[in-house]
């Protein structure tokens, strides 16, 4: 079932070239409340520790325990004083209205792993927007936010993604028959990414990149990321100049752009190969050498999936 994304203009008001731009909400459960939530839950488990254990050992859990809330709690409210979120909404609202990116170059480098896509890599949920936001959340407020900028009505930002999921629906028996059909090739690619170090891929038509290199206009660059920016991207990059992608590298990006596939994501279980993209959605293949689908990753929440044969699979993520 392709999700619905309901849109308000009540959402969040950002002041951005002297207008206003609405961040649309797209409701989406967050299992945590509050800091009182989490607070009241600290002492609930504390009551429970105090009954079952003697005091001693009261004393060295309570800390443990402690010290593991604190660390998790933390985590949730990364950027909360930084205001990193805001800093990049702004940098990429300049390009829509400054330089006057067309919507089709937008939508390609907003992809998922491509040069503007914002979700935090490491991070499932952050504090961004004014609240605990998902990885997936803060890129769809964004696109309610840009859609706006491009005179897209809230219905045609809204359809946007659903149109996305179901073209990964209705392609996904062609899909399918041509990793069948190309199967060696994708073998060869496995292989190859299973030797590298990098866990990050993108070959696209102008850009390409490994890990947090890009290149462009045959040019290497970077972001220069703040040590406490949860962000993938920065209002600031530097030029690489020293830097060639090895023949490993270079292999890899060959060898996708032989099979289609625009982006790569090597994980602890196995590999994305990403067909296609669109804010925090994908369609494409999952290989693991074990043979097992991976469900567990925040940036590929997979809604329907097929096994191919030999550790394949073709799967939509939203």
């Amino acid at each position: 079932m392709l999700r619905k994304i309901p849109f308000q203009m009540t959402g969040i008001v950002l002041k951005c070239n002297n207008e206003s731009i609405v961040l649309n909400k797209k409701f989406k459960k967050i299992f945590h409340s509050s800091p009182f939530s989490t607070f009241y839950y600290i002492c609930f488990c504390n009551s429970i520790i105090t009954k079952l254990l003697s005091y001693s050992m009261q004393k060295i859990v309570i800390l443990l325990f402690f010290v593991l809330s604190a660390s998790v709690f933390g985590q949730d409210y990364l950027n909360k004083t930084e205001k990193y979120d805001v800093e990049l909404f702004n940098y990429l609202d300049s390009l829509t209205v400054e330089k006057k990116v067309p919507l089709e170059e937008y939508l390609k480098f907003s992809k998922p792993f491509s040069k503007w896509d914002i979700r935090p890599l490491h991070h499932e949920r952050i504090y961004a927007l004014d609240s605990l936001r998902t990885s997936s959340e803060i890129s769809n407020f964004f696109w309610g936010g840009f859609s706006q900028r491009y005179e897209l009505t809230e219905k045609e930002a809204a359809d946007k993604p659903n149109q996305f999921l179901k073209q990964g629906m209705i392609d996904e028996d062609r899909q399918i028959q041509f990793l069948k059909d190309h199967f060696s090739e994708f073998k060869t690619l496995a292989a190859l990414v299973g030797k590298s170090r990098n866990l990050i891929y993108v070959n696209q038509s102008s850009l390409q990149r490994v890990d947090g290199i890009f290149k462009e206009n045959n040019g290497y660059w970077s972001y220069v990321i703040p040590q406490k920016s949860p962000f993938p991207i920065s209002a600031k990059i530097k030029a690489e100049g020293n830097y060639r992608f090895s023949s490993l590298q270079q292999q890899i990006l060959e060898q996708m752009n032989k099979v289609n596939i625009y982006s790569i994501v090597k994980t602890d279980l196995g590999m994305f190969f990403l067909l296609d993209g669109f804010s925090d959605n994908s369609y494409g293949y999952y290989f693991s050498p074990s043979g097992m689908l991976e469900n567990n990753n925040h940036l590929f929440e997979i809604m329907s999936s097929r096994n191919i044969s030999d550790g394949f699979y073709y799967y939509i993520a939203n």
